[in-house]
């Protein structure tokens, strides 16, 4: 059989040669407005991402520090939810968001550990859903970063800021979406990812509806080899 490192060495070669770069994709949608109108946005978020449902390992500021917010845990439900314009403030639930700004009284930052798995996660995307009853607080404005296994340093990968152009008083959901233009991944061997967010976000704070980052196990490195080493068995026995 033949040796297969250099089938390794020659994907590495090419990997750390490609021109890479984070895309950042930006999209929103519009409601009808209007007191008493609901609006669900078309958007599908995943509820099997690598940290749908996860507690955080640590997270500062409020998320859910005014406007009867819901807080960290629709961050990461699984769930868009929906939007209302129920008519005046003093009646305005928000409990599809939570709240980000960098102030005190509401979100700053919150970190998730992925998993166990020894060789960490690959992340191929992350997806982050806002919006607001209206257009006063729909700024998506965050920075995302990552550790990876056997360093506790976080790596920043890009900060996104993005305020939709949308009318007074119609409800308004977005997405800004991060994908890698040359590589598989965004980063591989992650064990655990953070969302900061900082201050200057449009009147203060700012509704997040859902965090979602794509991704999948790293395969043990034997487990590789072998499924590597089966596929050119294969492959030479279809020659014969």
């Amino acid at each position: 059989m033949k040796p297969i490192t250099p089938v390794f060495l020659g994907l590495f070669i090419a990997a750390a040669g490609a021109n890479a770069a984070v895309v950042i994709n930006t999209e929103f949608e519009i409601g009808p407005g209007g007191v008493g109108s609901t609006f669900t946005p078309s958007y599908v978020v995943s509820n099997s991402d690598l940290i749908n449902g996860l507690i955080p390992a640590s997270f500062s500021g409020d998320f859910a520090a005014v406007e009867f917010s819901g807080g960290l845990p629709v961050m990461n439900d699984g769930v868009y939810g929906v939007i209302t314009e129920p008519g005046g403030a003093p009646d305005r639930t928000h409990g599809a968001f939570g709240l980000g700004g960098g102030g005190s009284a509401t979100g700053i930052s919150v970190t998730y550990n992925l998993g166990s798995n020894p060789s960490g996660y690959n992340i191929s995307s992350v997806a982050v859903y806002g919006g607001w009853n209206d257009n006063g607080r729909d700024q998506q404005l965050y920075t995302f970063s990552y550790s990876l296994i056997g360093d506790p340093g976080f790596v920043t990968l890009t900060t996104v800021n993005f305020n939709p152009a949308v009318g007074a008083s119609l409800q308004t959901a977005n997405r800004s979406t991060l994908t890698e233009d040359a590589l598989p991944f965004l980063a591989s061997g992650v064990d655990a990812v953070r969302f900061d967010f900082p201050g200057g976000a449009e009147n203060g704070y700012t509704g997040y509806a859902e965090l979602d980052v794509i991704g999948s196990a790293v395969p043990e490195p034997g487990a590789s080899v072998f499924s590597l080493a089966g596929i050119l068995a294969l492959a030479g026995r279809r020659r014969r």
